[in-house]
Parts: C-alpha cells; structure tokens; sequence
C-alpha cells in the first residue's frame, strides 16, 4: 500500500477533512472521490502549492467541494470546524509545533492523521505528554523508506516506557511484517553506530555505546 492510500484508509467517514499542507491536493482528491468525506478544508503555507492544488483539482471535477485556504497550520481554522485534520509529509518536530499552536483546534477535531517524514518517537511522545491518544498506527515502505501514518485523537494515554516512542507498541502487536523489516533497520543501524564508536576509541564515546547496546537489548525482548 502507498502512503497516500493509507493516510486515506485511515481516516473515518466524515462531513469535513482539513488537509493541512495539501501541496498537490492528491489527499483532498482520495477522499473526495471515495466519499469519506463532503467537503476538504485544503491549506497550505505558500501560494504556490495551493494553487497547483486548485488547478489539479479544478481538473479533476472536484474543486466545488474543496475551501482553499492560504496560511500557517491550523491557524487557518476555527475550532470545531473539521471532523478530521490531516498533516502528512512533514518533520515530526513541525507537526508538533503546528499542533501546539492551535491545540484547540487539534483537540476539537474527532481524528488527526499524522505522517512524519522524520522524528516519529519525538511527535508520538509529544501526542503522549499534551493531551492526546494514539488510537492506531500504521507504517509503509515505498522503496528504502519507511513511513509512519498515526491516528490521534483527544485523551488521556500513557505508556510505561520510553522504548514505545521510537517502536510503536500498536505496531508491534499487530505483528506486521513491514514493521519486522523497520525493527531489523533500527537494530541493525545502531549495531553499526556502535562498532564504530568502539573502533574510535574514545572513552567520552563509552556512555553512548551502552545506551545504545541497552536499546538494543529491549527491542530485542519486545519481539520475542
């Protein structure tokens, strides 16, 4: 499955979708054209991709049910006002700020679908410490590239280690192959990040190599 085909699996049929960052308009189009949703709120920071947005989907008969919108995030949007917001394509650190910034909102909405490009641990642990929910995770790999699609919503959730912010414990119990693969990546990526800082020699290295050999180990035990 593609990431775009995804982040619209994901979202539950609804009056409004807010695409935040629409570039191209390709998510407003998905879910318009399937009926998950009426109507797309779609926005984005700069004309310039708004208006390939507005000249794709003028193309595709479906600008009538879309409402462009020039502007910053969710800045653009009143409380209330989308059933579900989308941010996808984005760092994780971004998508954090942008929800900061208008928590209301975010909070407001029954369901955000989020897709970072990076920095996945550091938006779920954001999600975990501000007063929302992770209630399904789901990742795809399109060539080398793995992707993460989260669905949140407003709610209270805790977890019990921090291990479950770089590995997805929804992800883990749905035991999916594609999660296998990204699992082995990590495992792999810091085996060699470790022989390297062994090679260097460097007793200022020697805090890192363990923290390292100890996440390591954990990731290990989650997937026996």
């Amino acid at each position: 499955m593609s990431r775009l085909k995804c982040i619209k699996s994901m979202v539950d049929k609804c009056k409004t979708a807010a695409d935040i960052g629409t570039d191209h308009g390709y998510v407003a189009e998905k879910l318009l054209a399937e009926g998950i949703c009426e109507k797309v709120i779609a926005t984005d920071l700069n004309e310039g991709p708004l208006n390939r947005a507005k000249e794709y989907l003028t193309k595709v008969n479906l600008k009538d049910k879309c409402d462009f919108r020039l502007g910053s995030g969710l800045a653009v949007l009143k409380e209330g006002e989308a059933d579900a917001i989308i941010i996808a394509g984005m760092g994780g650190d971004l998508i954090s700020d942008i929800i900061e910034s208008s928590k209301n909102v975010a909070m407001s909405a029954e369901q955000l679908i989020l897709q970072p490009m990076t920095a996945v641990d550091k938006l779920r642990r954001y999600l975990f410490e501000n007063g929302f929910e992770i209630i399904d995770e789901n990742i795809v790999r399109e060539y080398h590239h793995f992707y993460f699609i989260i669905k949140a919503k407003k709610g209270i959730s805790k977890t019990d280690d921090d291990i479950y912010y770089e590995i997805s414990r929804i992800l883990l119990n749905k035991k999916e192959p594609v999660m296998m693969d990204y699992i082995c990546k990590v495992l792999n990526t810091n085996k060699k990040i470790i022989s390297s800082l062994e090679k260097a020699d460097n007793e200022e290295y020697n805090v890192k190599i363990e923290r390292l050999k100890e996440k390591n180990k954990k990731i290990r035990e989650l997937i026996k």
